[in-house]
Order: C-alpha cells, then sequence, then structure tokens
C-alpha cells in the first residue's frame, strides 16, 4: 500500500500527540513538527506509511529525549487485557467453535492502536467483536486452512500492539491445541504501541510459542528491512496470519498468501482494503470495520 496524501496530515498529527506525550515542553512540540514537516516534503510516496514512519518517529524521540513514549500506557494496556482474559477464556470454552472464536476476539482486539486512533473503548470494541458481522468475511477460508494442515505445520503469527498481543494468546493457544507449531513475531525497538519481546514475555505468550523478532522498528513488517531470520520464518511458513493495519499496510501487495485480521481505523486503509477484496468502499469507511481478508497473493476475483 502506497502512501496517500491523506498521510501527511495524520503525520502531523500524530507527531504533535505523541510529542505531547513524551514531554510538557511546547517549545519541543513545535520542533518536532517542524521536523516532520520537513521530512514530509522529501517523502517517498511509493513506500508505505508504515515505512515512512520510522523516520517520522525518530525525530520525534531525537527531539523530545524520549525513546518510548508509550511505554507506560503499553503497561496498562497489558495489564488490563490479562485482568479480563480469564472472562473471554470462558466465553471460548463454551463457544459452538473455539478457534473461531478466538479469532473473533482477536480481531476485536486490534482496537488498542495509539498510533491510527487516540480515543478508544476496549470494552465496547470487544463486545461488539463477538456478535457484529464481519464486513470482509473469509474466516471458514481460514478455518478450514487450519484445520486441514498436519500436526507440525508451521504457523507465522504476526503480532501487532501491545495489550492487543494478550489477546492474541487465545488464538495461539487453539493453534497449539491442534499441535502446529507457532511463531509469533514483534519488533525489535519501540515504535508507538506495537508489541516488543517484554510484551510477549509479560502475557506469556513465549510459553506456548517461539517468539521471533521482525529485526525493524517499523510498525509493520517492511520485507526488504527485516532480518535474515524473519524472512527464513516467512519463506518457510504453511501459513501466515497477520494482524493489524500496519501489517496489512505493508504486506498488502506482497507475492505471499496471507491472511489478514484487523478492524479498519483509516479510511485510506479501508479504500485499499476496498479495492483488493472487491468489496464497496462505503462499507469501509475507517470506523472499526471488523476484517479477515484471504489475500493470496493477487486481488481475489
Amino acid at each position: 500500500m502506497k502512501t496517500s496524501l491523506d498521510c501527511m496530515a495524520c503525520y502531523l498529527a500524530q507527531t504533535l500527540r505523541v510529542s505531547r506525550v513524551a514531554t510538557n515542553v511546547e517549545s519541543k512540540h513545535l520542533s518536532a513538527l517542524r521536523r516532520v514537516a520537513e521530512l514530509i516534503g522529501a517523502m517517498d510516496m511509493e513506500r508505505t506509511p508504515p515505512e515512512n514512519s520510522v523516520a517520522v518517529y525518530r525525530a520525534i524521540s531525537e527531539i523530545t529525549g524520549c525513546a518510548d513514549p508509550y511505554l507506560e500506557m503499553k503497561q496498562q494496556a497489558n495489564e488490563q487485557a490479562l485482568a479480563v482474559l480469564p472472562e473471554f477464556k470462558k466465553k471460548i470454552i463454551g463457544s459452538s467453535d473455539p478457534l473461531a472464536t478466538a479469532l473473533r476476539i482477536a480481531i476485536g482486539g486490534n482496537i488498542i492502536d495509539y498510533g491510527a486512533m487516540h480515543s478508544f473503548d476496549v470494552a465496547v470494541a470487544m463486545e461488539r467483536c463477538l456478535n457484529s458481522p464481519f464486513v470482509v468475511d473469509h474466516s471458514e477460508r481460514l478455518l478450514q486452512k487450519l484445520r486441514s494442515l498436519e500436526k507440525g505445520a508451521k504457523v507465522l503469527y504476526l503480532a501487532d500492539n501491545s495489550g492487543e498481543i494478550v489477546y492474541d494468546s487465545l488464538v495461539v493457544s487453539e493453534l497449539a491445541r491442534l499441535g502446529l507449531d507457532v511463531t509469533v513475531v514483534v519488533k525489535s525497538g519501540p515504535i508507538i504501541n506495537d508489541a516488543l519481546i517484554a510484551d510477549a514475555r509479560f502475557c506469556g505468550i513465549d510459553t506456548i510459542a517461539r517468539v521471533l523478532e521482525n529485526g525493524t522498528r517499523c510498525p509493520g513488517t517492511p520485507l526488504a528491512d527485516c532480518s535474515a531470520e524473519l524472512l527464513q520464518a516467512f519463506e518457510k511458513a504453511d501459513i501466515i496470519i497477520s494482524k493489524g493495519q500496519g501489517n496489512f499496510e505493508t504486506l498488502s501487495e506482497s507475492e505471499a498468501e496471507i491472511y489478514f485480521l484487523l478492524t479498519i481505523k483509516c479510511s485510506v486503509v479501508g479504500t485499499h482494503l476496498a479495492e483488493l477484496s472487491k468489496t464497496p468502499q462505503q462499507e469501509l469507511s475507517g470506523n472499526g470495520e471488523l476484517v479477515l481478508f484471504h489475500y493470496n497473493g493477487k486481488p481475489d476475483v
């Protein structure tokens, strides 16, 4: 997915929001805005929005002196998700299809995104995810694929945000019960509220799956910049499951078959997905629509 003109205003809005989280010094807020405005003028519009955001967040970090502005919020998101995890486990156990229910909860958890949204209600989103239809619904394809895999088959699960990764553990647990070999991928350094290896360990996902850093501080998975280890895992995976907008934006035009699980929080992303999935654009406005999209390396026809 290429960077859009609409992304320019979003970068500036994120800059002001993040710099205010990082420091209360107003002069640094202004300096950050001016630096990012310069970066915007030279951006390569052929690159994906997450790739272009790396320089934006690096500039904010350098000016404010804060490498991880959302650290405290990420920890709170993890703790809040862990607190309600037993309740969701009960819902999964009591459902007619535990794996399908776990997938729904994981998609609902994708609302926890400080880059795309500055306010959200996790409780409302999680309740809605259990009862609302997916706007793009390829869940049966994913379920059939997962259940057709032999024991020991390799699943590559690209995680997105902290907090959300707690809900991802529900899916990973179900995959482990199927006898599948799951690798969960996190980022290699702080960027927005994306999950790091510390978040994976905090929620215990490392006890049921291998955890792998992708080698970048990009809020997505830009394969050209990822580590050799990640690329090898990507190549050898029997199935790839991708969480969140950033991963979708960086992989939506790759040659790999990927199952994308996300909520749509941006009209630009919604428009792009509508084109790929042949969905009416008005149905993907960017207001939290639930999506499970099967991408097989070319647009569905």
